[in-house]
């Protein structure tokens, strides 16, 4: 039996522009999945482990920044989408999650994979609907084509985040051998039209004449080279401090302070710092002491650049909310006629900034021990340009974002810092490789790595996809924290010690493979890694964690001394 509403489901998708669909296999979903799977327009990819496909998913509408479709059966199934559910909602990613379901008088009956799928991701999802179990009234298919334009238009709307179509189905639900899938020609259509809206004027109290300290800080985001370019020319003509975390895509801007997670461990200078007025946009930054630097600078005023939507005061300093998007402020900014900045306030950040690199460079290159640390600037340095770089989280992350992208130009950087969980990396970046020409460049750690394994278990491994693999064996990051660190169970129950390596998994799945474990097989490997290839590329750089930990200590103190 043909279930109209449900074939249209995937109509509708296609007529808004959605183009790429993941069907994680099961029978409850088999509507959907025949739907979507032969519509002319929409690509669809058969991943098995549903938590890996969801997070590939979430890659290609990292990348595409439309909507991508997850579709899963009815159960637990629903469950494994929810990390990832979770992290779209807080990084702002569309996503359109269907699960298949069955009726809800079959709850607590005993039945096979029935659960409590209303609502089943809570507040992680910008709005959840529900289809209805019978369709024999004409209503209930306008229904169907209403919440599924509503869900869609939800998920594409500023903020950006996912919305759930829960879609119990009865049985017969298999076409029958006489019965031909057609998608209706006369499917309702909603659209919604965003105008945009220009920063016109200020009023008195939005002048800058009392501010000359002004610090701009810029959260995760998008790459624009518009942007870059708009903040360039503002930190140069006004001598105004634009702060960089590696997530932020600044890394064209000009004289950006990129060391302050460094420099700014030192309370001693947090004084001579401190702004009067400081302007952010974005989502969340990684560096630790530059929030808690704000949070204790307390400017007079703090303005976030948001269009709409709710806006974190995450350093419990803000007074404004400016609703238009980050260009068209500083684009209205740049033609500001009564700033007045701080010249010396400018100087004290470029000075502090570029001794902090310098001093950074000359340590690491004066370390002879192979480690982590020095091997990840190696890499870092050696980065080609317009590329994509993703970063797992836990040390590779604050790795990147201590050492920085000194002069690459057009590299976009991309991190699941929503949650900030190390779950899906290696999905992620997959999913982005398959939705890109680009060369996508993973940095990870072994532990997110290996977590992730099931992220090559389908048939879809992009050949643009070039994973660096640090491999430490254990959370190394415990060993940082001194915590963890100075108890006597930190290598099982912290560390979590192990002792794989990747060569397996790469002979599993035919991937290139290449380890090393000296700067000279290093600087060979990474040479290689960057020609064109025709499968995956993994590069495992294997390091001795007590080397570790004592090169990264000594850098950092050296660091915090020489502030």
């Amino acid at each position: 039996m043909v279930l109209q509403p449900v074939v249209d489901i995937a109509e509708i998708c296609s007529r808004k522009g959605i183009t790429q669909a993941i069907i994680c296999p099961g029978s409850r979903n088999a509507p959907l999945t025949l739907a979507f799977s032969r519509h002319p327009n929409i690509e669809c990819f058969s991943i098995p482990d549903e938590r890996s496909a969801a997070f590939i998913g979430l890659g290609m509408a990292l990348k595409t920044k439309t909507p991508v479709v997850l579709i899963c059966t009815s159960g637990s199934a629903a469950y494994n989408f929810a990390p990832v559910v979770a992290e779209a909602y807080f990084s702002h990613i569309p996503l359109l999650v269907i699960t298949a379901d069955r009726p809800q008088e079959w709850i607590g009956q005993l039945d096979g994979q029935t659960i409590y799928q209303e609502n089943i991701f809570g507040q992680h999802v910008k709005k959840s609907f529900v289809f209805p179990s019978d369709y024999t009234h004409s209503d209930a298919e306008w229904h169907c084509h209403r919440i599924t334009n509503e869900a869609i238009n939800i998920s594409s709307e500023f903020p950006q985040g996912p919305t759930h179509l829960n879609v119990p189905m009865r049985e017969p639900f298999y076409p029958e051998d006489d019965e031909i899938i057609n998608y209706s020609e006369d499917v309702k259509i909603i659209n919604t039209q965003v105008f945009k809206h220009e920063l016109l004027r200020w009023n008195d109290a939005e002048k800058f004449d009392d501010f000359s300290k002004i610090l701009i800080i810029g959260g995760q985001s998008k790459f624009s080279h518009e942007l870059n370019r708009s903040l360039s020319e503002i930190s140069g003509k006004y001598n105004i401090p634009i702060i960089s975390d590696i997530i932020s895509n600044l890394n064209e801007v000009e004289n950006a302070i990129t060391s302050q997670d460094a420099f700014l461990k030192n309370k001693s200078i947090y004084d001579d710092l401190k702004p009067d007025l400081i302007i952010t946009y974005g989502k969340s930054v990684i560096s630790k002491n530059l929030k808690l630097f704000l949070r204790h600078a307390s400017p007079a005023q703090h303005w976030h650049i948001q269009s709409v939507g709710e806006v974190a005061d995450t350093y419990q300093s803000l007074t404004k909310i400016v609703r238009c998007n980050p260009f068209e402020f500083f684009s209205f900014f740049d033609h500001n006629k009564t700033l007045q900045a701080d010249q010396s306030f400018f100087d004290l950040w470029q000075t502090e900034n570029k001794n902090t690199a310098a001093a950074l460079h000359n340590n690491l290159q004066e370390s002879t021990e192979f480690s982590e640390f020095k091997a990840f600037k190696t890499v870092m340095d050696s980065l080609p340009g317009h590329v994509d770089l993703h970063l797992a989280n836990s040390m590779t992350v604050r790795y990147a974002n201590l050492i920085g992208l000194e002069n690459k130009k057009g590299v976009e950087v991309f991190a699941n810092r929503g949650t900030s969980g190390i779950d899906g990396s290696v999905s992620t970046a997959i999913g982005a490789a398959l939705s890109t020409e680009r060369d996508v460049y993973l940095l990870i750690g072994d532990m997110a790595f290996f977590y992730d394994r099931n992220g090559f278990w389908h048939n879809y491994l992009p050949a643009n996809l070039k994973i660096i693999l640090f491999n430490n064996h254990g959370g190394g990051i415990f060993r940082m924290i001194d915590g963890p660190s100075r108890q006597p169970e930190l290598k099982e129950f912290f560390e979590t010690d192990q002792q794989l390596t990747a060569k397996h998994l790469a002979n599993e799945f035919n991937l290139k493979y290449r380890s090393c474990d000296s700067f000279q097989k290093l600087d060979v490997s990474l040479s290689e890694i960057a020609q064109p290839t025709d499968c995956p590329f993994i590069l495992e750089i294997e390091t001795d964690p007590a080397t570790n930990k004592k090169v990264y200590r000594e850098v950092i103190g050296i660091l915090s001394q020489f502030n």
